[in-house]
């Protein structure tokens, strides 16, 4: 299974088998925490199956979620590599299967095989990038933008964005109120830019360049 996992997929046969050797599994719940912003890191996750996401809460209680995971994505990795609390909260979407690798384990099959380190340094630096994206768009872009570009991102090929997101999901996804991504929402649907089916949200035409 770790053969799929990007972060190894640069790795033999021989290494995954190794890798495996020393993960164990575990199974969390729906809207549970995996592990807090503070929390000391000594592991690393990658899900089998599930979805969740990673999330900051500002000193007022505002979240804003940074980063979104499903089957076969890892998270956890930055205070896993570096030794640091972690700098961020993991939450559940719905029912996650875990295969969690430990840090010292890790760490001693690394010193034996230094090899497996470049590919996680392109990982890591792939993921530079995008936190990069991520703070242009909060700092130079505005709420509409940011929430017309979250969801052109998540639809599929028929224009559909099939995960469910809340009003308030939407928000935190994008650094804004509820009430701000609500308005939003609702001048598009008047204006036929996206409809509601059932749970979902389909885009009917090229979203407005400004609202």
């Amino acid at each position: 299974m770790l053969k799929q996992v990007p972060l190894f997929s640069g790795l033999d046969d021989q290494q995954i088998g190794e890798l495996e050797a020393i993960c164990h599994e575990r199974a969390i719940p729906k809207s549970s925490i995996v592990f807090s912003e503070g929390d000391e890191s000594d592991c690393l996750y990658v899900i089998r199956r599930g979805k969740a996401y990673a999330l900051r809460i500002d000193e007022t209680g505002r979240q804003f979620v940074i980063n979104r995971f499903g089957p076969l994505d890892c998270f956890g990795e930055m205070g896993f590599f570096d030794g640091n609390a972690r700098c961020a909260t993991v939450m559940t979407k719905e029912r996650c299967d875990l295969l969690i690798l430990p840090r010292p384990a890790f760490m001693g099959l690394a010193s034996r095989n230094p090899e497996i380190l470049w590919g996680l340094n392109r990982f890591l630096l792939n993921k530079l990038r995008v936190a990069t994206e991520q703070i242009d768009a909060l700092v130079f872009t505005d709420v509409y933008s940011r929430l017309a570009r979250f969801l052109m991102e998540h639809q599929d090929e028929d224009h559909v964005i099939n995960e469910k997101f809340t009003q308030q999901e939407l928000a935190d996804s994008v650094g804004a109120s509820r009430e701000t991504v609500n308005r939003i929402v609702n001048d598009l649907m008047a204006g036929e830019y996206i409809a509601k089916e059932g749970s979902r949200i389909k885009i009917q035409k090229k979203l407005p360049y400004k609202y």
